[in-house]
């Protein structure tokens, strides 16, 4: 690929988040236990989804790295233009190129139907080979996602950045040095 037509897709970076690598989950509970307790957190309510095999890749939900197809500002003004306030706060971001994250063994998950959270499993369309075109295709927000936002807002309850949106999916380790760090309020 061409510095022009690089394709990225997006990890939050953790407050914490010391040296080069990003691991899936499961990884961290074993190097880094203190990190992993804080971050599992995140799953209260839907640990269920801890033990969800993703069929194409073969691990564990947890055994993958996740990353957004958005760019982060998207998903912070969309935040914004629902309602829900997350004004000055600073969120950094990786900046990870396609090429770069899906060397490792990746998968597209589409993300569209949110059977997942409805019936905990995957439904056979959820998947798609990773490709550029289609990462691309797929990186804006989508309706379902903004639904979502708003109806957070409304309920005044904690938005998941992506519950129903397209993620990378990534079984392994990536290497983040040399890419950039960025604020989710900067393009």
């Amino acid at each position: 690929m061409t510095e022009e037509t690089e394709v990225y897709v997006y990890h939050r970076k953790a407050p914490d988040f010391a040296g080069d690598r990003l691991f899936p989950l499961n990884r961290l509970k074993e190097l880094y236990p203190a990190v992993y307790a804080e971050a599992v957190r995140k799953y209260t309510g839907r640990e269920w989804l801890l033990d969800v095999v993703i069929p194409p890749l073969g691990c564990l939900w947890n055994d993958a790295v996740h990353f957004s197809l958005m760019h982060p500002s998207l998903i912070y003004e969309s935040l914004l233009d629902a309602g829900i306030k997350c004004g000055g706060r600073e969120i950094e971001w990786f900046e990870v190129p396609l090429a770069a994250a899906a060397r490792q063994p990746s998968v597209l998950y589409i993300n569209s139907s949110g059977a997942l959270s409805e019936t905990k499993a995957f439904l056979p369309g959820d998947f798609e080979t990773v490709s550029g075109p289609r990462v691309k295709e797929l990186s804006g927000m989508p309706e379902i996602n903004i639904s979502y936002y708003r109806d957070c807002a409304a309920n005044g309850s904690q938005a998941l950045l992506f519950k129903r949106a397209p993620h990378l999916l990534v079984n392994g380790e990536i290497d983040v040095r040399g890419c950039r760090v960025f604020d989710w309020k900067d393009q």
